[in-house]
């Protein structure tokens, strides 16, 4: 009785031990932590508009991943995705303040989590046009001639911005909407003679007005009169 036992036991031990070894393999795989998260954001935004970002992590298990973001302003964050390892996932966020806030972002996949990311920095404010070029155009003109100024405005966040000339004798109208720096032209005629310093302003969608280019001096010069020969 004993020798059969002993006999079954002997032939059983290989397979225990080549089960046994199947079985810590299996669950004892190292999982490895994703990277840190690189984060690619804006560095300026508009107070109140939804700016996007991007942020990506590399899996050596190419494990599915999950993203973490702090917005540095305390509003509630979840995690979200899944991206695919190495792959860009883009996230959103509103400012509701101004300020200067630090970003910073993590990963995980099902079991593990990266630290956290370098701070990237978004400054978050009331930005509107610069203010225009000093306009470009004639020294000297003649009153009624019809001459062409240009000016252009730039903007911080690339919105397209209008501009509004002052010349003068007169107050323009704003005019059509352009993309930022770029070239504005526009024909004027002075309707009375003298020294006149010309001025542009910008502004864009949402109303924000830059201050007074500087001028440009203009002499405009009254229209001579032809004068008929008396024939006395």
């Amino acid at each position: 009785m004993t020798d059969w036992r002993h006999k079954l036991a002997y032939m059983r031990t290989p397979w225990t031990v080549a089960i046994a070894c199947l079985l810590v393999l299996a669950g004892c795989r190292n999982n490895h932590a994703p990277l840190v998260p690189s984060l690619f954001l804006p560095t300026m935004a508009q107070r109140g508009d939804t700016i996007r970002g991007w942020v990506s992590s590399y899996d050596r298990d190419n494990d599915s991943l999950y993203f973490l973001v702090d917005w540095g302003d305390g509003a509630e964050t979840a995690w979200v995705g899944p991206a695919a390892s190495a792959d860009d996932y883009r996230v959103f966020h509103a400012y509701s303040d101004t300020g200067t806030f630090g970003v910073v972002a993590k990963a995980k996949d099902a079991t593990r989590e990266s630290g956290w990311s370098d701070t990237s920095f978004v400054q978050v404010g009331e930005f509107g046009p610069f203010v225009p070029h000093r306009p470009a155009g004639p020294d000297a003109v003649t009153v009624g001639d019809s001459v062409t100024f240009i000016t252009a405005a730039g903007h911080p966040l690339l919105r397209k911005v209008s501009i509004q000339f002052d010349w003068g004798d007169t107050l323009g109208e704003w005019g059509e909407f352009i993309a930022a720096n770029q070239f504005y032209y526009v024909r004027y005629a002075f309707a009375r003679a003298g020294t006149m310093l010309v001025r542009a302003r910008a502004r864009d969608a949402l109303e924000h007005i830059s201050d007074w280019s500087k001028p440009k001096t203009v002499v405009v010069e009254a229209k001579l009169e032809a004068r008929i020969p008396n024939s006395d």
